[in-house]
């Protein structure tokens, strides 16, 4: 008889206490093949009274895999990245897959030891996120030849053949540039994300088919860059009734420094952000932006890994292009006369 008090469990062990084969527990835990009921729930009461844990060591060498994945992703504090992380997670359980996820800034060294996780098979696939331009001679493009890679939120044309779900941003561009046009405006400013970004190039592109002679000045995707560009055009005393900012960060640090001059949003300036985070209905007044599904992007991009571990896609990569959503809140109203 087995003594309870043992560590760690066998599946062998389990069988002998439940009277059944090693496979009938097999079929039991991975569900794979019927077990009758009766049998199956007494072998579940073994399992939960002995604290027995499966040997996933021993099963990824069998399979030649881990079951797990990774996702990389500039900073998981900010709930964008967040809400993306949460999508990728529900699409990994639902099939039978782990997520580790970490915060990798620009910063190769940290980069390179993410990448080494696919290199020594600790984990299956990677959803790589990039917060910087990324070119031909880069690690990320020569593990993405070799290894399960999906980009989400940001397609790095350098790196092909790997598949990526990223938001329609030319359209974003193009919405808000048109709802800014209908309110009157004729001269603004974009507040860009970092250049060399696709999805920066794309939304000033989509917005400057409305405003072609927009000032585009380029900064990075925080609420201290849109408040410091924004006290750099007030110090230069430039002439805009009308703000498009790459994110709702930048567009949150832009209204703040607008309001402390005593600037009135939207009767003086009208501000635009993109993304629809959180915080952009509660700011005062609340922000008008670009929604994008960043759950959605996330589940994708895992069932995408998951297809490519699996050997799924054939046809090569995938390119999934979700679409967004202008969300027309308080700070954008009709243009000041001049």
């Amino acid at each position: 008889m087995t003594d309870p008090h043992q560590r760690p469990w066998t599946m062998q062990q389990i069988a002998q206490a439940a009277g059944v084969s090693v496979t009938t527990v097999s079929h039991t835990l991975s569900g794979n093949r019927p077990v009758n009921p009766a049998t199956a729930a007494r072998i579940r009461r073994i399992i939960a009274d002995l604290d027995y844990v499966p040997d996933t060591a021993g099963k990824r060498l069998a399979l030649g895999r881990s079951r797990v994945l990774g996702l990389a992703v500039p900073d998981i504090s900010q709930w964008y990245f967040a809400r993306m992380a949460r999508g990728a997670e529900m699409a990994a359980d639902e099939l039978d897959y782990s997520l580790v996820v970490s915060s990798i800034p620009a910063d190769r060294r940290l980069e390179k030891r993410y990448l080494n996780l696919l290199r020594t098979r600790m984990i299956d696939g990677l959803i790589y996120s990039a917060s910087r331009a990324v070119t031909d001679g880069d690690e990320l493009g020569r593990v993405a030849a070799q290894f399960p890679v999906v980009l989400a939120d940001e397609a790095l044309p350098s790196v092909g053949g790997v598949s990526s779900v990223v938001s329609d941003n030319l359209s974003g561009g193009r919405l808000v540039g048109q709802h800014l046009t209908e309110l009157g405006h004729r001269r603004a400013v974009v507040l860009a994300g970092p250049a060399g970004l696709l999805s920066t190039t794309e939304r000033v592109r989509g917005f400057r088919e409305f405003f072609p002679n927009a000032l585009v000045l380029h900064g990075e995707f925080e609420q201290s860059s849109g408040y410091q560009l924004t006290a750099d055009l007030i110090a230069n005393d430039a002439d805009f009734t009308a703000i498009f900012a790459g994110n709702d960060y930048m567009a949150w640090g832009a209204q703040r420094r607008l309001l402390e001059s005593g600037v009135d949003v939207p009767g003086d300036v009208s501000i635009v952000g993109f993304d629809d985070i959180d915080i952009a209905t509660l700011l005062q007044p609340a922000l008008t932006t670009v929604r994008q599904d960043t759950l959605e992007m996330g589940r994708r991009a895992a069932q995408l890994v998951v297809e490519s571990v699996e050997q799924r896609n054939e046809g090569g990569s995938i390119e999934q292009v979700l679409p967004v959503e202008l969300m027309i809140r308080q700070s954008t109203g009709p243009a000041r006369a001049r």
